[in-house]
């Protein structure tokens, strides 16, 4: 698959209470694999809403979206999901980890329904391992911190190996020292794999540490900066 996401022309309408509201207005973009991303901008800037179209999680009112040459608007029920599963990970501000599993059964929680080619339980331990949690492998939410269960939704979220990592505020439950902690391990993560990261945040300065800059308003990109990546 190519390296590249794009976006034309995308746009993205609700319609509730008699009210139309534009999240997106003709939203273009190209998207690297291999390059950090951060998207910025304050609440209702629509940056949410481009990070649920991007992760084929919604769909858009008007407009294209590609994964390399797969328009990814013409997959539908199994075929979209498949290609989740494959490529996408993802990571909230809310941990979303299921609370009556232990931090290894929830990074595993992805592959419970899928047959793959690797030992899952094998895979979960070499994550937690890797985001520094392997003691704690047996422990539930409710035993972790905040910054803990972050990296145990992080774990969760590259269980799959995925070429894009999609991170929408995920440090806005942490302090400062576990929020840099975070970004951190996505660095780490896309420069050990090649993987695409792209970071939803309203902090400029976990924003400064990304390859590129796209700032949003009302809808609307209204910067887009970065230094080059090799």
């Amino acid at each position: 698959m190519s390296t590249a996401i794009t976006l034309v022309d995308v746009e993205k309408t609700y319609h509730g209470d008699g009210v139309v509201t534009r999240a997106l207005q003709s939203v273009t973009l190209t998207l690297d694999k291999g390059q950090f991303t951060a998207i910025l901008g304050p609440s209702g800037s629509g940056k949410t809403t481009l990070l649920t179209l991007i992760g084929t999680l919604d769909r858009p009112t008007a407009g294209t979206i590609r994964y390399g040459d797969v328009d990814v608007l013409a997959l539908k029920g199994k075929r979209i999901a498949d290609f989740r599963f494959e490529h996408i990970g993802f990571v909230f501000q809310q941990f979303h980890l299921l609370p009556a599993l232990t931090a290894l059964e929830n990074v595993m929680a992805p592959l419970f329904s899928r047959k793959v080619s690797y030992d899952k339980k094998a895979r979960a331990r070499e994550l937690l391992a890797w985001v520094g949690l392997e003691a704690k492998s047996d422990a539930l939410p409710s035993q972790l911190s905040g910054g803990e269960q972050q990296r145990v939704a992080i774990a969760r979220a590259l269980v799959n190996r995925p070429d894009w990592l999609l991170a929408d505020e995920p440090t806005g439950n942490l302090d400062t020292r576990n929020s840099e902690n975070i970004v951190k391990l996505l660095r780490t993560y896309q420069q050990e794999h090649g993987s695409g990261i792209v970071l939803i945040t309203h902090d400029q300065t976990l924003a400064d540490q990304a390859d590129r800059i796209i700032e949003m308003r009302d809808g609307r990109i209204v910067s887009d900066s970065g230094k080059e990546t090799g």
